[in-house]
């Protein structure tokens, strides 16, 4: 069995390189997982994520993990340093457990290449982030259920020139609950607007929620909703903001969840922000533009095995 290396250190403010174009934007050197869990749910659930990282190079690959925990000022933050062996797949089960974090609670996880590394061009480091979250012996019958939550690239986030899009969200009341959820690769504080429109279009509700620098938050969705759609934009923030939006949906009689991304476009303009203003969009920087990390908090040493 292959062995890899993790280590908890100081760290100034992270610097990566720039990503790939979108034209190569499935793999990226800058990755965010919007949502991750080591926490008990509702209805006896145990919730917990798995992470891997995949190393499509013929070199070993530096990366930088940050946990990110929900409602805190996460300028400094506890992170991770792993080495991936060329080809190999890093698998981090229970990456919130005591083999690594070591932390209960929600928040989103932020995996970058190495600042120190040297890409031309900076596809040539680019690597594969994914998730799953999941519960273990649903009911006591055995088994588990989950949800892939998929990283993020900088590229599939939301920014002062797009709208992130959600849709087909069920929201009843009796069969299916929705929770909104935003994370921020922001150094200052964000506020993000979400429309709530139902299946025809029309607004039922506009919500507003501050989130914190490198911050997470998760709500439970208050409007009454079939089929609908969540529109989510920036309302106040810093020029380079960066948000990550998504809605859960879980079914009230399993606990079964389904994870939606909302996707970002230039195309279209939420009625909420269109009545607040086209003044409110700002220049900032490109996603490929290079991104700053919390600062690294000390930590210990953890290993950990590649399978």
């Amino acid at each position: 069995m292959t062995r890899m290396h993790l280590f908890v250190g100081t760290l100034a403010l992270l610097a990566v390189v720039a990503v790939a174009s979108p034209v190569a934007a499935q793999l990226s050197l800058q990755w965010m997982v919007p949502a991750a869990a080591n926490t008990a749910g509702l209805n006896g659930t145990s919730w917990h994520t798995d992470l891997s990282v995949h190393n499509p190079h013929t070199f070993e690959l530096p990366v930088v993990l940050q946990f990110l925990p929900s409602d805190s000022d996460n300028r400094q933050a506890d992170t991770l340093y792993l080495t991936i062996e060329p080809w190999a797949t890093a698998n981090l089960w229970d990456v919130l457990g005591s083999n690594y974090f070591a932390v209960e609670g929600t928040g989103s996880i932020l995996v970058f290449a190495d600042w120190e590394l040297s890409c031309d061009p900076s596809e040539d480091c680019d690597f594969l982030v994914t998730s799953r979250t999941y519960t273990v012996d649903p009911g006591g019958s055995g088994g588990e259920y989950g949800q892939t939550i998929p990283g993020s690239s900088t590229w599939v986030g939301i920014d002062w020139n797009t709208l992130g899009y959600s849709a087909g969200i069920l929201n009843d009341g009796v069969n299916f609950r929705a929770n909104v959820g935003v994370a921020s690769w922001s150094s200052d504080w964000t506020t993000v607007a979400v429309d709530v429109q139902t299946a025809d279009g029309a607004v039922a509700e506009s919500l507003t929620y501050r989130v914190p620098p490198f911050g997470h938050i998760q709500r439970r969705l208050p409007t009454l909703l079939e089929g609908g759609s969540l529109v989510f934009w920036l309302e106040d923030g810093p020029d380079d903001a960066l948000i990550f939006g998504y809605a859960s949906v879980v079914d009230e009689r399993t606990g079964d969840a389904s994870f939606q991304l909302a996707q970002p476009s230039p195309v279209g303009f939420a009625p909420a922000k269109a009545g607040a203003g086209a003044g409110l969009r700002r220049p900032g920087p490109t996603p490929d533009a290079a991104r700053g990390g919390p600062r690294a908090v000390d930590g210990r040493v953890v290993v950990g095995d590649l399978r």
